[in-house]
């Protein structure tokens, strides 16, 4: 069996090589062509399951004949041939911060309240939903904002505990993290830790992250599902 990404301008992922380190066979879609992509899919009967990423975590729903969420980034194909699809970005982004926390004595009992995500890309729903109930408050800043987001250039940093950015590196966004007391900052990026390392200058910062802790968690839970003998 054999698996695959499908996703866009995606040369710096380290999907294949992950899949690759675990003796899988992985072929990586680079590819405008969505709906062609999985039609070639579905007719290779040797590819078991594939991830989605940037920027057709949303788009491939319709393509899709049975989806769990809002979001997916995995996909399972199963025996008559058809599609399901979920997203494991949410759990494994709670896991990892859920580990950070727990590993720091200034956070360990305590649960940022004011957080921030930076970005409404096909990510950010399950990234809300694994902080809003636990969190007071989580708002969305994007670059061009839907209904209840505010606009990317009013974010404040000092205003929140977390800051999760989903928006993807080539974007080259700034952050000014004036921050004046603890906070957190997680990059879901992992290719590229300029946006890591400055908020590691601000004394405030407990501790900074990019997202390979994060993306090496999800690839587990995609490889496992694909292995597993499950029926919808």
């Amino acid at each position: 069996m054999k698996y695959a990404l499908i996703g866009h301008n995606i040369e710096y992922s380290k999907s294949k090589e992950w899949f690759e380190s675990h003796n899988e066979t992985y072929i990586v879609y680079d590819t405008p062509d969505l709906p062609g992509t999985i039609n070639r899919i579905r007719q290779d009967k040797d590819i078991g399951g594939f991830n989605v990423t940037t920027p057709y975590k949303t788009e491939v729903i319709k393509y899709l004949d049975f989806v769990e969420g809002d979001s997916v980034n995995c996909v399972k194909k199963l025996p008559d041939g058809s599609l399901w699809g979920k997203s494991f970005d949410g759990d494994a982004f709670y896991i990892e911060l859920s580990h950070l926390l727990d590993n720091h004595d200034d956070w360990e009992f305590y649960f940022p309240n004011k957080c921030a995500i930076l970005g409404n890309g096909g990510v950010v729903p399950v990234i809300y939903k694994s902080l809003i109930d636990r969190a007071e408050v989580v708002d969305i800043y994007a670059r061009n904002p839907k209904e209840k987001e505010y606009p990317l250039k009013e974010f404040v940093a000092k205003k929140y505990e977390l800051i999760v950015n989903t928006i993807p590196f080539k974007a080259n966004i700034d952050i000014n993290f004036n921050n004046k007391s603890k906070f957190i900052y997680f990059d879901l990026n992992y290719a590229d830790d300029r946006l890591v390392r400055k908020a590691l200058r601000n004394k405030h910062c407990s501790w900074s992250v990019d997202g390979l802790e994060m993306f090496k968690t999800q690839a587990r839970f995609a490889l496992n599902w694909w292995k597993e003998n499950e029926y919808r």
